[in-house]
């Protein structure tokens, strides 16, 4: 039955159902036949109705990045969410005590400056506050290198306000491979690397109870090393570009689409779309790939999303007047999902190439 809905403007967000839901049960079942505990990261979806929705195909409980995020999830009933970025400053810290009166708050940290902002509030708040030690497995962003883990996390453990509880890392190093076995290898190399560290700090009497690893393109792979306990992928809800570009995802399972317009085509190598860099935004494929652009346009794999402007999408081909037309509308996958998702008010949900209901992004711009 169609609805109110079904006449969309442009640029607009969609999400397809069907195939959405086909990679919320692949992961899960994934996680289920690795016996790993499934922790997605919901910064992609920045949704509480999706983030339910993974809880119920089976997953333990969500991830975040920011605590403005986790008020979103808290609020809307979600009580186990991890904080995966440290948590420094006293407004921040002020805030967080005031989430964990309502929802089970873990927190990864890679210094002790950061362990013993947590533990004066656990010990303020009369709790032990569970920290997580972050790794570097390679992506050389935060986290310390497996050789300091040992010293650091005794000195976080003798903090009387945290509860050393695991170890987690985030292996988005993954992304520079360009295929699916290069992705894999990434995978276990760091699984390895984050058991073998485990190993070695429980043979000093740390209690490391888990061991955390996440990202899309090396989750299926990784989930498999023998002592990895939880997966926290976020992109396979709807996957993008980036995996397409990897092999993890083709064009039939990208659930996310943006919707857009010819509004011009003032030349026959050049056409222009109404979403530029607002809508789809300014991130490129990262190396090695040689794929150019800002984004695939469905059913025209050799137009490229050139440029863009606040509000322009310009695309290069040839013979654009006789394949275009203006008014058309076409579809385009992003390069990466999760910033077009935060720079949009609403998802369009699509059943059957109609739109079924709209979900609001609660927790677009919470960022702090």
């Amino acid at each position: 039955m169609k609805t109110e809905l079904d006449y969309l403007d442009t640029p607009s967000v969609l999400v397809d159902n069907a195939k959405m839901e086909h990679n919320l049960q692949e992961m899960a079942a994934i996680a289920a036949d690795a016996r790993v505990a499934l922790r997605p990261h919901v910064k992609t979806h920045k949704s509480p109705v999706l983030a339910l929705r993974q809880l119920q195909q089976g997953a333990r409980g969500i991830t975040v990045a920011k605590i403005g995020e986790a008020e979103v999830f808290a609020d809307a009933g979600i009580r186990d969410i991890r904080i995966a970025y440290p948590i420094v400053g006293e407004s921040k810290l002020g805030r967080l005590a005031s989430l964990m009166e309502r929802a089970d708050i873990s927190v990864s940290i890679d210094s002790v400056e950061a362990g013993r902002g947590l533990s004066d509030l656990g010990t303020r708040v009369r709790t032990r506050i569970p920290i997580l030690l972050k790794i570097n497995t390679g992506l050389d962003r935060v986290g310390v290198a497996p050789l300091e883990a040992l010293e650091l996390g005794q000195q976080l453990a003798a903090l009387p306000g945290v509860a050393l509880i695991g170890i987690l890392t985030h292996e988005g190093h993954g992304m520079r491979e360009n295929t699916v076995e290069g992705a894999g290898r990434v995978a276990r190399e760091a699984g390895q690397m984050m058991v073998e560290t485990a190993e070695q700090m429980r043979r000093v009497g740390l209690e490391i109870r888990e061991v955390s690893v996440g990202s899309t393109p090396t989750a299926r792979a990784a989930a498999y090393v023998p002592g990895v306990t939880e997966i926290r992928p976020g992109t396979y809800i709807f996957n993008d570009f980036n995996e397409m570009s990897v092999g993890v995802a083709t064009e039939e399972t990208c659930a996310l689409t943006v919707l857009a317009t010819v509004v011009s085509i003032p030349a026959n190598d050049r056409a222009v779309l109404d979403a530029g860099s607002k809508t789809l935004s300014s991130d490129l494929l990262g190396p090695p790939s040689i794929r150019k652009g800002y984004g695939y346009v469905k059913g025209y794999p050799d137009v490229t999303v050139a440029r863009l402007t606040e509000e322009h999408g310009i695309l290069t081909l040839q013979d654009a007047r006789n394949r275009l037309k203006i008014g058309q509308q076409v579809e385009v996958i992003p390069n990466h999902v999760c910033p077009v998702v935060n720079l949009t008010d609403v998802m369009y949900i699509m059943k059957g190439g109609v739109c079924e209901r709209q979900i609001e992004v609660l927790a677009r711009g919470k960022n702090r």
